[in-house]
């Protein structure tokens, strides 16, 4: 009976994995906390205080339709940002219900501590923070700067990258981890894509479920859910 009763405690726990985060991860331009887990300050977050990358105002940004940027990421053809993760394994929650009467609006995808995060289009970061929420994070826009990514819960971050770098699609932005509000037992990728706002909030952008885009095949309920 009590080993029936530590299986339902797991259960549950494993349900609400990735349960508290908002609606997304604003991430205000002041300092944040660093999470009690991160690696020493000089290995993840090598980029605290430095500005924001600035951005082109070749375009007005914001300015398209969400069809049409839908359209336009697709043709982007974007890869899995975790290395060797199988997207048949990967479940869509991007619909996810969270606490305090949210939605999820990103996907999880679950690899050991420590797997390659890797850059899912081509483009150049915008901002790397750490925070109480998102933990060890990324903010990366497209060549056209019409598309935000947001990678976050890094163990750490690849020490070449800092802010206004021009990445490759398939380059190691950072490491799987549990930082932020992420449960310290399930160490994943919390990936979410959003539209480029006109008002330049890049965290605040309207999102994208990435899933079919990644090649995600949806899967049938299961009673355990693992996050």
């Amino acid at each position: 009976m009590r080993s029936a009763f530590r299986l339902s405690l797991s259960a549950l726990f494993v349900a609400t994995a990735c349960a508290r985060p908002v609606l997304y991860y604003p991430e205000p331009l002041t300092a944040e906390a660093k999470p009690a887990d991160a690696k020493p300050a000089a290995r993840a977050n090598p980029s605290a205080g430095v500005p924001l990358m600035t951005v082109s105002e070749s375009r007005p940004v914001g300015s398209a339709s969400a069809s049409a940027d839908i359209e336009y990421l697709r043709s982007r053809q974007i890869i899995v940002p975790v290395a060797g993760a199988d997207m048949a394994r990967v479940e869509d929650s991007f619909n996810d219900a969270r606490d305090g009467d949210r939605v999820h609006r990103a996907i999880d995808i679950l690899a050991p501590r420590g797997t390659p995060i890797l850059s899912a289009d081509n483009g150049r970061i915008v901002r790397m923070t750490t925070s109480a929420l998102g933990g060890i994070s990324m903010y990366t826009i497209d060549p056209e700067q019409r598309i935000v990514y947001y990678y976050a819960h890094m163990d750490y971050y690849n020490d070449a990258m800092s802010p206004g770098k021009t990445i490759g699609k398939g380059d190691t932005l950072g490491f799987v981890g549990t930082t932020g509000n992420a449960p310290k037992n399930t160490p994943h990728l919390h990936f979410q894509v959003m539209r480029w706002p006109a008002d330049g909030k890049y965290w605040n952008g309207e999102p994208i479920n990435p899933f079919d885009l990644l090649g995600g095949h949806t899967q049938a309920a299961t009673a355990t859910p693992h996050r």
